[in-house]
């Protein structure tokens, strides 16, 4: 406002009085340059585009002469109209380059009417330069009301976006219906993809983790602690890339593609293979990959039951003394996985043959015609194969609650 009433200064107010009466028929030439020069803003005479637009410029040049004639003044109906012209620019999606183009051609054809007027009202040099300086600053006004505009759109366009992908992704994890789905995706301009990948991330505390910049292709709720992401399959690995280079000590569980029916389903698998990761039984890496450990994650998919079942059918190693246990249990359970003769067994575990034998007659001993039992056999596969890299790990619980069960 400073620069435009320094400029209305140099210009003389008696010339705005003889000029007012050429405004139609430079509202009606304006309007149909920028009707010609940018595409769009094309359309009929007749129509509510053209009607509007003559309407705007019209303002804006009865408001321009009256600062000429009475000095700057504030102009609230003029520029909100110029502001609400850029905020619907923002809700349209579109950006400001056309709404640019119009003001540049809405001033060459103004500058071009003042200098005719100059000619023929014989005005000085000095005359026309004082009001092509305030045309030029009062046209930079509406300039920055349009860009104040088109700010606000924009915000209120991004707040309404995050709120409708929040939306959308507690549809996804409360398993809410494809139709209601589908909604909340039209209205969070994020196409549901056929098939999607849910990351889960334990961020470092001490590092930044910015997802912003995935927002286009991923549902991200990075104000909790495992981060969230549903992303599309194509971009995964970026997303992933970006949360290592940003932190070494961030850990990351990715589920394999799912429909977006099941990501409730993958949540909980990649909260579980973070959580096998603290415990020690997956290997800690920077990115777990739920595919390779889907047989643990199974497994350790009733923690209280294994418990239970612990209990009830490996009391005979529970009874056994710590290392005794160790080696009995990881004998068992290559038995149990490879059925393989005590010389293949051996070089598996890297000991001698007779050893393995030796192992064996304690294991029957132990679990006699169990070991004969199909149905058993099953059980305690899948019952080893969940307890042994827990045991193997240092978690004493399920021999405390043995010698607690055996003391009561």
């Amino acid at each position: 406002m400073t620069e435009l009433r320094d400029s209305l200064s140099g210009a003389p107010a008696t010339v705005a009085s003889q000029f007012r009466p050429q405004i139609p028929v430079l509202a009606e030439r304006m309007v149909r340059q920028i009707e010609h020069g940018v595409d769009r803003y094309a359309g009929p005479t007749d129509g509510r585009r053209h009607k509007l637009m003559t309407m705007a410029v019209t303002a804006a040049l009865n408001q321009f002469l009256t600062m000429v004639e009475q000095g700057p003044r504030k102009a609230p109906r003029v520029d909100d109209l110029f502001r609400r012209m850029g905020y619907g620019e923002a809700v349209d999606g579109r950006d400001l380059s056309a709404m640019r183009s119009s003001l540049r051609l809405a001033t060459r054809a103004a500058w071009d009417q003042l200098r005719s007027f100059a000619d023929e009202n014989d005005l000085s040099a000095a005359t026309l330069g004082g009001l092509g300086d305030a045309l030029f600053a009062y046209i930079d006004h509406l300039n920055e009301q349009v860009s104040i505009g088109f700010t606000t759109g924009r915000g209120a366009l991004d707040r309404d976006v995050d709120v409708a992908r929040d939306r959308l992704l507690t549809s996804l994890v409360e398993r809410r219906p494809r139709s209601e789905l589908r909604t909340n995706a039209l209205e969070a301009a994020w196409p549901l993809p056929e098939r999607v990948v849910v990351i889960m991330v334990h961020p470092d505390p001490d590092a930044d983790l910015d997802l912003s910049q995935f927002h286009q292709h991923a549902l991200i709720a990075d104000q909790h602690d495992p981060v969230l992401a549903v992303c599309t399959p194509d971009h995964v690995d970026d997303l992933l890339r970006h949360v290592i280079h940003s932190s070494q000590l961030a850990r990351s569980a990715m589920s394999w593609e799912v429909w977006p029916e099941e990501v409730a389903d993958a949540i909980r698998w990649t909260k579980r293979a973070l959580s096998l990761c603290d415990q020690g039984v997956i290997e800690d890496q920077p990115v777990i990959d739920c595919l390779e450990h889907r047989t643990l994650l199974w497994l350790h998919a009733e923690p209280a039951l294994r418990r239970r079942m612990c209990q009830d059918m490996l009391k005979p190693l529970l009874s056994e003394t710590p290392n005794s246990r160790e080696i009995l249990s990881e004998t068992l359970l290559v038995w149990l996985e490879t059925r393989d003769s005590a010389p293949a067994i051996a070089a598996q575990l890297g000991v001698h043959p007779q050893t393995v034998r030796y192992r064996w007659k304690r294991i029957n001993e132990l679990f006699g015609e169990d070991l004969r039992d199909p149905e058993t056999v099953v059980q305690l596969t899948m019952l080893l194969k969940a307890s042994v890299p827990l045991w193997k790990t240092g978690d004493q619980s399920d021999f405390e609650r043995y010698r607690a069960g055996e003391s009561s």
